[in-house]
């Protein structure tokens, strides 16, 4: 076995571990503003261990991207979503109930599709100032309309948008990490420096917004929108913006149509769950005084 396809295999689960102690620690943080979320965060040793947990995930997968085909190492870091949600229900001590598995099964099926069917040839990518300004642009208005209409709702509509939010500020993140990272590798300038800025801007929106949707106690669904919402905005993007192809055979749209209703139907059956409970545990009465009559 070849040392890609061992950190393809690892790093999955390492993400879904980090992310269901993330959510564990964010979950019960419900009293806080949005911004300051991250603030209390740091402070919590099980979301520091979870944030590491996820950047060791990161690495791997990005190291199995650098040296092995995409076909094969973006399906295996989609089989992390599952995981994730068994990971979750692990720390939390409660079943998981089939429908949250069933959702997640089809959005993970959907994905995986998804990516199989799409092309993986294209030519070193490229970002101008002006596309960049276009991309940043549209994609802060789209990620302030979340924050909006997130605001303006309750339950599995706040954490779906959070989680949309999320998911494209990740896309664009992987993006602007792509063309920073090409251009890097085959011409260093200043170009890539502020490519790199705007994808270390991106990158924190997408965790603040992230966490925000995971202490709203409905993790599969957070976690599934955003692997939903994160490789259709990067894939947008590439089409868009760095001139890569769709499939042009007609039975790949038809598949790529159908991968897309298996994955919308999975994260339909996420938002219909009720959320999981994390009561904190109650406090110890104080003790009492016995009083003794003279």
């Amino acid at each position: 076995m070849t040392f890609w396809l061992v950190a393809a295999v690892a790093g999955a689960p390492l993400v879904a571990l980090g992310a269901a102690l993330q959510q564990n620690a964010a979950v019960h943080c419900k009293s806080l503003g949005f911004l300051r979320l991250l603030g209390q965060l740091v402070r919590r040793p099980k979301w520091v261990l979870g944030s590491a947990t996820t950047l060791c995930g990161a690495v791997m997968h990005i190291i199995a991207l650098s040296n092995g085909p995409l076909t094969i190492v973006q399906p295996l870091g989609m089989s992390g979503l599952p995981i994730a949600v068994l990971i979750a229900a692990a720390i939390d001590r409660r079943r998981v109930r089939a429908k949250e598995m069933f959702g997640t099964f089809a959005v993970s099926a959907g994905l995986v599709s998804l990516l199989l069917l799409l092309p993986h040839e294209s030519a070193r990518p490229t970002l101008d100032g002006g596309s960049a300004a276009v991309l940043c642009g549209a994609t802060l208005a789209i990620i302030l309309g979340a924050a909006f209409m997130a605001r303006r709702s309750t339950g599995a509509v706040n954490a779906l948008f959070l989680a949309i939010g999320s998911g494209v500020a990740y896309g664009v993140f992987a993006a602007l990490t792509r063309v920073g990272g090409s251009s890097a590798l085959n011409d260093m300038s200043a170009s890539v420096f502020w490519v790199i800025g705007l994808a270390v801007v991106f990158c924190a929106l997408g965790l603040l917004f992230q966490q925000n949707a995971y202490r709203t106690g409905r993790f599969a669904l957070s976690y599934a929108t955003l692997l939903v919402a994160d490789p259709i905005t990067g894939s947008l993007i590439g089409v868009i913006v760095l001139n890569e192809q769709l499939p042009t055979s007609l039975l790949a749209n038809v598949g790529v149509l159908a991968a897309c209703v298996v994955t919308i139907a999975g994260v339909v059956v996420l938002t219909r769950l009720h959320p999981h409970q994390h009561a904190p545990a109650a406090p110890a009465p104080p003790p009492t005084r016995e009083l003794v009559s003279v």
